[in-house]
């Protein structure tokens, strides 16, 4: 019999038949799938192809500037002593402040702040830890620079001088010290005040003085994320992590303001700090940190030595009143925070790197296993209260009710007369 034959005689059998039309059914439903259902989910995970613009588009148009630490002399800038709103930059003055109470011994690092109503009825960027709960002076710090808590800048400022008002105080006599002439603080944490202003120069001088006269505390800002709990947040100042060198210092943002930055870096031993307010966006204020940067430590026209000095107001230019950037920077009909990013022809950023772990926070305190010493003269007595076993608890013999017996090695004292 032929294989034509064969394959007929099978067609007839029930059993082959219906496994023939099985399987044709399978091949054209495969078919279909390939054909008409894969492109369609193709084209749902197409994305489109990242824009490429040149970095004279993406810089900020706003103010600008370029320090160098240790010869105080500017490199660079733009509209130096144009008023701006710091937002979130405030911080830098409020850590100085506080940097100085340590080392006035007004305070110590284990020190503890409490959460007041006050200090958490402040918006985002925050902690959020429930009123009264108490934070040490060192982790406060870690959470005011590195996940700009407002709360806790508030807490801060409590703790230190009585109230936040008072707090400003301080901090307005730090700026004047420092010869900040453009800049007036009313609050800790830099949310939006029209009477809260700054300006590139000054917010210079105050890093400046940050690293100078607080070397020690250089490590709190270039810790990249901190992390409380499960919970791990990371720092706003991405050129910690994309911008080889970069050791601080401080983002800030509020609508009126835009996109602010304060950046150090250290590169073959020289330090530079960079300024740059009212960025459009995230991407923007970064891409021109790190433009100006670069060009600090590449460009021979900006070797140290050479630059005005920065203690010389006059030579920055008016002082003109703060312009709001709240129509610009947060429309309803788009926001450019969100803004989708391009890629920069001419980036002075790197492909993101790992810096280190994030550093662990704490709240509330911490129980100590140490026990209690007590003074010679106090030794015989307890260092905690008597505890007798009743089944798995654990009751206070005060709680107890009394044996008749007295119990041995206790004096019996007369009892009263009715």
């Amino acid at each position: 019999m032929t294989l034509r034959h064969t394959y007929a005689a099978c067609i007839l059998d029930g059993k082959v038949g219906a496994f023939f039309r099985l399987g044709w059914a399978l091949a054209m439903a495969a078919m279909f799938v390939v054909g008409f259902v894969a492109p369609g989910i193709a084209a749902k995970k197409k994305t489109k192809p990242i824009a490429e613009v040149p970095l004279e588009q993406v810089l900020s148009p706003n103010p600008m500037l370029l320090l160098d630490v240790d010869s105080g002399k500017v490199l660079y800038h733009r509209q130096g002593n144009q008023q701006w709103y710091p937002a979130s930059l405030t911080k830098l003055m409020t850590a100085y402040v506080t940097f100085r109470a340590l080392a006035a011994g007004e305070l110590r690092p284990d020190s503890l702040i409490e959460i007041s109503p006050h200090a958490l009825s402040y918006p985002p960027s925050k902690m959020g830890f429930k009123v009264g709960t108490r934070v040490t002076i060192d982790n406060a710090l870690k959470m005011v620079i590195v996940k700009s808590a407002n709360d806790i800048a508030a807490a801060l400022a409590e703790r230190i001088a009585g109230s936040e008002a008072a707090f400003a105080k301080r901090m307005n006599r730090q700026a004047q010290r420092l010869g900040m002439t453009a800049t007036h603080f009313v609050n800790a944490n830099g949310l939006h005040s029209p009477m809260q202003k700054s300006s590139a120069r000054d917010m210079a001088i105050l890093a400046r003085a940050l690293l100078l006269d607080f070397p020690h505390y250089r490590p709190l800002f270039q810790i990249p994320a901190i992390r409380h709990g499960k919970r791990v947040l990371r720092s706003y100042n991405k050129l910690l992590e994309t911008y080889s060198g970069t050791n601080g210092m401080k983002t800030g943002f509020v609508c009126a303001s835009g996109y602010n930055l304060v950046a150090a870096a250290n590169r073959g031993g020289r330090q530079l700090v960079a300024v740059v307010l009212g960025a459009p966006n995230v991407q923007s204020r970064a891409e021109s940190a790190a433009h100006l940067l670069t060009r600090g430590f590449s460009q021979s026209n900006m070797v140290a030595g050479r630059g005005l000095a920065i203690s010389d107001s006059a030579l920055f230019g008016p002082m003109s009143d703060a312009v709001n950037m709240r129509p610009e920077i947060c429309t309803k009909r788009s926001n450019p925070k969100w803004a989708s990013r391009v890629k920069v022809i001419g980036s002075s950023l790197q492909p993101r790197f790992k810096v280190m772990e994030p550093v662990r926070v704490y709240a509330g305190v911490k129980k100590s296993n140490q026990r209690v010493t007590l003074p010679v003269q106090l030794a015989h007595l307890p260092t905690r209260a008597p505890f007798a076993r009743a089944g798995k608890d654990r009751v206070p013999l005060s709680l107890i009710p009394a044996k008749k017996t007295a119990a041995p090695g206790l004096i019996a004292l007369p009892k009263p007369k009715p």
